[in-house]
């Protein structure tokens, strides 16, 4: 199906392209679907050898709360998704690759407070610097928890970082304008409340779930 999905999608000149399987893009708008007014995020996994960051086979939600430790809370989530990710993800050898966000005030469309320390925390093992996708704040209605949005557009924003160095200096997330990067999503659009059913949200889980109750399980295995 990834196959496929890449053969059909190849970007125009100029254009860079960010591939969403199926089981990403389910448990991405599960997540959100489940905290409508929460600022949610998570980790954005792609294969080892993605060098451009490109098809994110997997998500891997994190949060849906800020707490006074926030620092601490990422780096022991992103510490136990980089070892999963590389030693036991069921689809291969795996790696943080980018992260997804959702601003619980949707009206203002910014990335949330702890996008930077995320994006900073992942970055300096990224190559080519890591994407971070934002839902549009027009994209998505926190009270019928509906996706509103047509084939030929996206419902997120991409942001960039502009270095990938391990001392993270000056880092930066920066907006890509939307005609230099085009975001796929699989299934089409039009099947996401179809697939979406098929999954209760309250089954995915994040870390705040899993520090409150360690039987909760972040990699939602009932979604592959």
């Amino acid at each position: 199906a990834n196959t496929q999905m890449r053969e059909e999608n190849t970007p125009k000149e100029g254009e860079e392209t960010l591939h969403f399987s199926s089981l990403a893009h389910r448990k991405v708008f599960a997540h959100i679907r489940k905290h409508p007014n929460s600022d949610v995020s998570g980790a954005l996994l792609v294969r080892e050898d993605d060098k451009d960051n490109a098809f994110i086979e997997d998500a891997i939600p994190l949060f849906h709360s800020e707490s006074g430790n926030v620092s601490v809370l990422n780096e022991i989530a992103l510490t136990h998704i980089q070892k999963y990710a590389n030693t036991s993800h069921p689809i291969g050898t795996m790696r943080v690759g980018g992260l997804y966000f959702a601003n619980g005030n949707l009206y203002a469309g910014v990335l949330p407070d702890r996008a930077q320390g995320l994006a900073e925390a992942v970055g300096g093992g990224a190559r080519n610097g890591i994407r971070c996708v934002l839902l549009e704040p027009t994209a998505f209605d926190a009270e019928t928890k509906n996706v509103s949005t047509s084939k030929s557009s996206s419902p997120f924003r991409v942001f960039k970082s502009n270095n990938n160095n391990a001392n993270n200096v000056n880092f930066e997330l920066k907006e890509q304008d939307k005609g230099t990067v085009k975001v796929v999503l699989a299934p089409p659009l039009d099947d996401l409340d179809a697939a979406s059913t098929n999954t209760n949200t309250k089954d995915v889980c994040d870390f705040d779930d899993h520090f409150d109750d360690v039987g909760k399980d972040w990699r939602n295995a009932s979604f592959s």
